[in-house]
């Protein structure tokens, strides 16, 4: 089973990369030991053909990432401070601790003779 990731907003299409500006919560899964940062100052540059198939990144619009094209070797440039220093990253960390599976439903409660009248 497959599935798409949204990663951050397209910022720019140049060619075959995409440059994503992430927020803090990715960031963070790219580089934990990195200090934090403002939300929306680092950028990620990744190759078009990560991106999901069904939805396609265009400019000012979330960017998704097809989970099983980040399985495989999946590198990308993160830029953290936003100034141009990029650094490469490996994509599949992305994929730590997400379950594919949707959350259960809730069990249905069973009824109680709590609170009931007694005869």
């Amino acid at each position: 089973m497959s599935y798409d990731i949204g990663i951050g907003n397209c910022r720019a299409i140049e060619g075959d990369a995409v440059v994503v500006q992430l927020d803090s919560v990715m960031v963070n899964r790219l580089a934990p030991a990195a200090p934090w940062r403002k939300s929306g100052t680092s950028t990620l540059t990744l190759s078009r053909k990560l991106c999901s198939a069904q939805r396609k990144p265009a400019v000012g619009e979330e960017v998704y990432l097809d989970r099983a094209a980040l399985s495989k070797t999946a590198p990308g440039k993160l830029d953290l401070a936003g100034d141009g220093v990029q650094k490469v990253v490996d994509l599949r960390l992305l994929l730590d601790n997400l379950d594919p599976l949707p959350a259960p439903t809730p069990a249905a409660k069973g009824r109680s003779s709590f609170g009931r009248a007694l005869k």
